[in-house]
C-alpha cells in the first residue's frame, strides 16, 4: 500500500484539495458577512434617521398649537364665563379691533353682554389662531385665509352688528324727573 485511498488519490492530495475548497468557502463566508455587516450598518442608520424623524414628529405635535375647549356658556360658572370672556376680550383688543377696521366697528362695546357675540367671536378667534399660528405656511392655509377673510370674517362682522346695534345696553336710563304737584303752588 502506498498510501493511496481507495479511489487510487493521493490523500495527502485530497486534504489539500479539501483545505482549499473550505478557504474557498471561508472566503465566500467572509464576503457574505461584510455584505451582512454593511447591510446592517445601513438599516442602523435608517432606523436612527426614523427615530430621529418620529422624535422630531412628536415634539412638533407637543408644541403644535391646540384648540382652547369651546367653553359652555349655558353651564359656564360665573368664574368661568369670566375666564373665556377675558380671553375673547384679549383677542378682541389685541387683534379684532386693531387690525379689522370697519369690520370690528360694526361691533358695540357691549359685546360682552350678548351670548350670540360671545359665541361668533370663540369660534373667530380660534380659527384665527389655527390660521395665523401653523407649524409651517402651506397652501392649504393660504386658501384657508383667504376664505376666512372674504367670507367668514364679514359674515361675522355682520351677525355681531345685528345683535349689538339695538340692544339697549349703552342707552342711558331716563332722568327721573321729581314728580311736581299740580295742586302746590309754583315756588
Amino acid at each position: 500500500m502506498s498510501g493511496e485511498t481507495p479511489g487510487g488519490e493521493d490523500p495527502v492530495q485530497v486534504l489539500l484539495a479539501q483545505l482549499a475548497d473550505l478557504r474557498s468557502q471561508q472566503s465566500e463566508l467572509r464576503d457574505q458577512f461584510m455584505l451582512l455587516e454593511e447591510a446592517r450598518a445601513r438599516d442602523v442608520e435608517r432606523l436612527n434617521d426614523l427615530a430621529g424623524a418620529l422624535l422630531a414628529k412628536k415634539q412638533a405635535e407637543e408644541d403644535a398649537y391646540e384648540p382652547v375647549p369651546a367653553p359652555r356658556w349655558w353651564q359656564a360658572t360665573r368664574d368661568e364665563r369670566a375666564e373665556a370672556i377675558g380671553r375673547l376680550r384679549a383677542w378682541v383688543e389685541t387683534v379684532f379691533r386693531p387690525g379689522y377696521g370697519h369690520l370690528a366697528r360694526k361691533m358695540r362695546p357691549c359685546w360682552d353682554q350678548h351670548d350670540l357675540c360671545l359665541y361668533v367671536l370663540d369660534w373667530l378667534s380660534e380659527s384665527w389662531t389655527v390660521i395665523h399660528y401653523p407649524d409651517e405656511r402651506d397652501t392649504g392655509l393660504l386658501w384657508t385665509s383667504m376664505d376666512w377673510h372674504t367670507r367668514f370674517l364679514p359674515a361675522a362682522a355682520a351677525l355681531l352688528e345685528a345683535e349689538t346695534e339695538s340692544c339697549d345696553h349703552l342707552t342711558p336710563e331716563p332722568a327721573t324727573v321729581p314728580a311736581v304737584d299740580p295742586f302746590a303752588g309754583t315756588p
